[in-house]
């Protein structure tokens, strides 16, 4: 028996979603314009995953992923979409790539991980791409490991070779493109230095690089002029935020600026809560600025709670992926979710490929509430589609994540938006 989204992501309750629906419905052709005329010299990347929350007064994307997991919490119908996505993406933008090379994160002991890697190499030869693929650890050690996943489905990870600038494997396999699905947290691998080939997200986006604040930055000027556009009050699609960095945790250094900043979002987020009536108090996220995993996050609602936190709260925070410590942080506007699947708490994921949604799915987690990080212990997945068997909401989420997937290229290419 599919579950079903219990009352919560109806049009009654949710006035952005009606807002979007209709926009989509009456302007859908200016909708498509807009988004071509602000791609037309930075097209998506390949791939995105966006994280939304949609609190029924607001829908707004919280992360935008450029090196996207969980292709395989995808359905059939979804991945079908994806291959699909990613023959037209090759042949507009690289048509003359043939043969990719994918590169997976090392933490292969993730079985969850895993099946995402097989789920993606499906998708991308299903398209009518050769592949291989090459992890960093595999690259090092110059020897092939063979793992399979939970379903079933064999993996081989292949050593390469550099020569002249060219990466190919031991067995003469040299790739047209290289695809990372690595977020190179701890730094840019020798291996890609000079490479003469398409490397896609590229090196330099990388987390050791990349901050979530320049996206938000983008994003936001972004969506300003989207919903200028449209009509539509920009708050209502994006979140506030803020930064502070030289923070250490661990040794209570840089707290004030954080406390400060907690702060003063608050006394925006009320001032735009009071306009529309919300009767709700406000929060906020505190995360790393850089880095993925759902590590080092924690919510508060005043700078008192910062300068309060204890010892556990602070060692938490002060580590992140790989160990790297976390040493700048984003404060950004908390968005409580109203989504459940049964009576579990729910959130939107909307995978992307050349910035066009292929897959539409819902975190869940049944250890957290509403106002926290669903992206925890406790957490599963669930079709969109099947939960609401409402296609349009697909078409509403995926409007905003296609505006943060568009965005993540302005940020990385150009560094600022403007048209």
């Amino acid at each position: 028996m599919k579950s079903q989204v219990l009352g919560r992501s109806n049009e009654m309750s949710s006035p952005i979603i009606a807002a979007l629906k209709d926009l989509l419905k009456r302007r859908g052709d200016e909708v498509n314009e807009w988004f071509a005329t602000a791609s037309q010299n930075t097209p998506p990347f390949f791939y995105n995953s966006v994280d939304l929350r949609h609190s029924g007064f607001k829908l707004a994307p919280v992360d935008t992923n450029l090196f996207p997991a969980g292709f395989n919490n995808l359905n059939e119908y979804e991945r079908g979409r994806a291959a699909s996505l990613v023959k037209a993406f090759f042949a507009k933008h690289y048509p003359d790539v043939k043969k990719i090379l994918l590169i997976p994160e090392d933490h292969t002991r993730n079985t969850f991980y895993l099946e995402n890697v097989g789920i993606l190499s499906q998708i991308l030869r299903e398209s009518g791409m050769e592949l291989e693929l090459c992890s960093l650890h595999t690259a090092e050690v110059g020897e092939e490991e063979h793992f399979t996943t939970p379903s079933g489905l064999s993996l081989t990870f292949k050593p390469v070779i550099k020569t002249n600038g060219i990466i190919s494997t031991k067995d003469d396999f040299t790739p047209d493109f290289i695809l990372l699905n690595n977020d190179l947290t701890t730094g840019a691998p020798e291996l890609f230095k000079d490479v003469q080939q398409i490397v896609s997200p590229p090196v330099e986006f990388g987390w050791y690089m990349r901050r979530k604040t320049s996206h938000f930055e983008t994003y936001n000027n972004m969506a300003r002029d989207f919903a200028h556009v449209f009509g539509i009050d920009p708050w209502l699609i994006s979140t506030y935020f803020s930064r502070c960095g030289v923070v250490n945790f661990k040794e209570k250094l840089g707290l004030e600026c954080v406390a400060t900043q907690v702060d003063k979002l608050i006394g925006n987020i009320q001032a735009k809560y009071d306009e529309y009536g919300i009767d709700q108090t406000p929060y906020v996220f505190i995360k790393s600025d850089m880095g993925t995993y759902g590590m080092g996050i924690m919510t508060a609602r005043s700078g008192a709670e910062v300068l309060e936190m204890g010892r556990d709260i602070r060692k938490k925070m002060n580590v992140i992926k790989g160990g790297a410590q976390n040493t700048e942080v984003i404060i950004q506007e908390g968005v409580p979710t109203i989504d459940k699947v049964g009576e579990n708490t729910a959130e939107p994921m909307i995978y992307l490929i050349g910035g066009e949604p292929a897959g539409c799915i819902y975190r869940t987690n049944t250890q957290k509430d509403n106002l926290e990080n669903l992206n925890a212990a406790g957490m599963g997945f669930s079709s969109i589609c099947e939960s609401t068997q409402d296609k349009e909401l697909c078409g509403a989420l995926g409007l905003i994540a296609k505006l943060a997937a568009h965005a993540a290229a302005w940020e990385c290419y150009v560094e600022s938006y403007s048209i």
